[in-house]
């Protein structure tokens, strides 16, 4: 709590692969919250440095953010998102060297699995 600035890193809620008419291929992302404009500005640098994805284009409406630009037939186009993603969320992450995980059990709480 004693940082300066905020940084808004959302949690991914869904991600959708699809097929557009002219021949590329687009991805939406729904986030829990809208994104702060620092995440923003690190999705489109990381997109940029990202091996198959370098032409693509990232557009931030509210809560969804629109990849667009994306070569068509490119195998693991989910994969290389998620992987965006992860990096956007570490480069905007609190630097005092402790990350908050994406999702913490409430006090309390049970974890269970079933094998």
């Amino acid at each position: 709590m004693g940082s300066a600035e905020t940084v808004k890193t959302p949690r991914i809620l869904r991600v959708e692969v699809m097929p557009l008419d002219c021949g590329e291929t687009a991805v939406v992302v729904e986030l829990a919250s809208a994104p702060g404009r620092a995440w923003e500005k690190a999705l489109k640098r990381v997109l940029s440095e990202t091996e198959g994805l370098e032409s693509a284009q990232s557009r931030c409406d509210g809560r969804f953010v629109y990849i667009i630009g994306i070569e068509p037939g490119g195998r693991g186009t989910l994969h290389r998102v998620n992987q965006v993603m992860a990096a956007t969320h570490e480069r905007v992450a609190p630097r005092n060297g402790h990350s908050l995980p994406a999702r913490q059990p409430q006090k309390g709480g049970m974890v269970s699995a079933s094998l």
